[in-house]
């Protein structure tokens, strides 16, 4: 009896665990687009290195995360104001969004501590262009084509009086440059190189080394129930140690 009795005890244990898991769920949107291999959608399921490594962390605080894909102004200015949505991941810092977002302490740095990733933007030309990009911005070949998600250096370019073509992702972006031959078009350097994997684009363009610009990228929170300051530290801790952990980072990355 005695045995049966501390076999339930241990099953009840177990069930109300799992059941204060289920509880424990952030929502978390990420933007409606296709930016292989940081944040995509598959099979209707959120993909990507910054999906995974969020996953990770909250997994650290036996938290899940349930992950809503849609337009990042959808996701800001409706299910935020409505209370819809604990957090949002791959967003930089921007100031305008910061009475609506918790960032670490450093997000204003050139390097957060407490980023997903850092991730790097570079220049493209046609393959045949002889231009040589070495910093000087105005000299850019024009139109300059970058997807309207790189608000940052969209911000950038509008800072510095150039005029930039917004196209709706980095594939179109490539797509046009293509086509047409001239210009110039800014993506990540990782999305430059898997769009040198596809057929349609292999060899057909060329990354200049000098970098546009270089950006952490962060798992942000908004002023909800579900979390406090003292949650979004340790979890921006947890992520630290997830990037710095060199097996973790070498097996998620062999998935891409």
């Amino acid at each position: 009896m005695k045995m049966m009795t501390k076999l339930y005890f241990v099953f009840l244990i177990s069930v109300m665990s799992a059941a204060c898991w289920a509880d424990n769920t952030l929502k978390i949107c990420i933007d409606d687009r296709e930016w292989y291999p940081f944040i995509y959608h598959q099979d209707g399921k959120a993909k990507g290195l910054f999906v995974e490594i969020t996953k990770a962390a909250l997994a650290h605080n036996k938290i899940d995360a349930k992950f809503l894909v849609m337009p990042m102004k959808r996701c800001i200015n409706v299910f935020a104001r409505q209370g819809k949505v604990d957090a949002v991941i791959g967003v930089p810092f921007d100031k305008t969004l910061a009475n609506k977002l918790h960032y670490p302490d450093d997000a204003q740095s050139n390097t957060s501590r407490w980023r997903l990733m850092q991730i790097d933007f570079n220049l493209v030309t046609p393959v045949q262009s002889t231009y040589d990009f070495s910093g000087q911005f105005q000299t850019i070949p024009r139109p300059i084509r970058i997807p309207k998600a790189y608000s940052k250096i969209i911000q950038k370019m509008n800072a510095k009086n150039i005029p930039v073509e917004i196209s709706k992702q980095d594939e179109s972006s490539f797509y046009k440059l293509i086509r047409d031959n001239s210009g110039s078009l800014i993506t990540s350097s990782i999305m430059a190189v898997h769009q040198d994997e596809t057929e349609k684009f292999h060899d057909k363009f060329i990354v200049h080394p000098y970098p546009i610009a270089s950006l952490s990228y962060f798992l942000a929170f908004f002023d909800t129930k579900a979390t406090s300051p003292a949650l979004h530290q340790k979890i921006w801790m947890n992520i630290e140690y997830l990037r710095n952990d060199y097996v973790f980072m070498l097996q998620l990355l062999s998935e891409y």
